[in-house]
């Protein structure tokens, strides 16, 4: 499986596979570690074994932290910015490096965008000025806030099998568990000591199973219902677990990346679960995902430029040497950090889908 290398100084924060398959996989990058600097979408395609094909891509004015697919539209992209704004990019526009909408989240970075797999109508942002908003997907205008946690907002994660459930994470160490139709979440709970929790996801088979990982080196695995004790503790890195995401094609699988560089893959059916270690990235790991339409693809991407896809199992193979020059994209002018006011700012609506 291929690899692919961004523009200089430009690190990875988030690798998102399209649910809609081919091999798209849409990455997230930060000039600077997202310190000051543009920041950059890629759209990849993934399949074959020689160099990443760049299918199409565009520069943000602020960093670029996460992605989501929509689930309405195979060509419709989100992307969290660091000027706290919320771009929705049209693949079939792309090149005119201007995104179809741009809604305005608030004052801080937006660290985290999910698309509710369920209620395909919604997605849903987290911020580090502490907030999540739901989105409607069509109008794109928020219809709910919440603002409970007490630090930065790292993760937000919709349920794949509930269509009003949501979890999220943040640096309060609280994990909270939320009802879309609600005022205030269901839980909240200091799942790492009072250490910062840094990624969350829902196990793909049992509603009720919540994976979360911190900067205490742990992931850990929640039943809801009962949260006064863990249901397992996985060992395995030597420092922040930064990102954890849970396999779509086996309730065992857990895979996770951390600031020790290293991947680790767990399976939770065994009396050992670590079963797996990847340590082909040289800085922080902050983003992966497992491919739906491959059972066992999964992608990495971090802070030394690089972005890996590979075959569970089998070797990770590096071939952007062999890759072609990148295209500079236009850096677009910065907008003024956004208001209170919620809503879109800027460019048409998106159409009918």
């Amino acid at each position: 499986m291929p690899s692919f290398m961004m523009h200089p100084n430009f690190g990875g924060y988030a690798a998102e596979f399209s649910p809609w398959g081919g091999g798209l996989l849409a990455v997230c990058a930060a000039e600077c570690f997202g310190v000051q600097g543009s920041g950059k979408l890629y759209i990849l395609n993934t399949q074959g074994q020689g160099p990443v094909k760049l299918e199409a891509g565009a520069a943000t004015a602020d960093g670029c932290f996460d992605a989501a697919w929509s689930e309405l539209a195979a060509h419709h992209v989100v992307v969290g910015c660091g000027d706290g704004n919320v771009l929705l990019w049209d693949l079939r526009t792309i090149g005119t490096g201007q995104p179809q909408a741009v809604m305005r989240h608030s004052q801080g970075e937006v660290y985290s965008c999910h698309w509710n797999q369920v209620s395909k109508q919604v997605f849903a942002t987290g911020c580090w000025n502490r907030e999540i908003k739901i989105w409607n997907a069509q109008t794109c205008q928020p219809v709910r806030t919440y603002q409970e946690h007490m630090k930065e907002l790292y993760c937000v994660k919709w349920s794949p099998k509930n269509n009003d459930m949501m979890a999220s994470c943040s640096g309060d160490g609280m994990f909270k568990v939320w009802d879309a139709r609600q005022p205030k979440s269901l839980l909240s709970h200091p799942g790492h000591g009072g250490e910062i929790i840094l990624s969350c996801d829902w196990n793909k088979y049992d509603p009720n199973v919540l994976v979360t990982s911190g900067v205490d080196r742990m992931v850990k695995m929640w039943d809801i219902r009962r949260p006064q004790q863990p249901l397992l503790l996985l060992r395995g890195h030597q420092s922040a677990v930064r990102t954890v995401k849970c396999s779509p094609h086996s309730r065992n699988l857990i895979l996770s990346g951390g600031y020790d560089f290293q991947l680790c893959l767990f399976d939770t059916a065994r009396q050992q679960p670590l079963s797996q270690r990847y340590v082909q990235h040289k800085e922080f790991i902050v983003g992966l995902d497992f491919a739906l339409d491959a059972p066992g693809v999964v992608a990495s991407t971090g802070w030394d430029c690089l972005t890996y896809t590979w075959t569970l199992g089998k070797p990770v193979v590096a071939t952007h040497q062999a890759q072609a020059p990148l295209p500079q994209w236009p850096i677009p002018p910065k907008l003024p950090r956004p208001p209170v006011a919620d809503g879109p700012v800027q460019g048409p609506a998106p159409p009918p889908v």
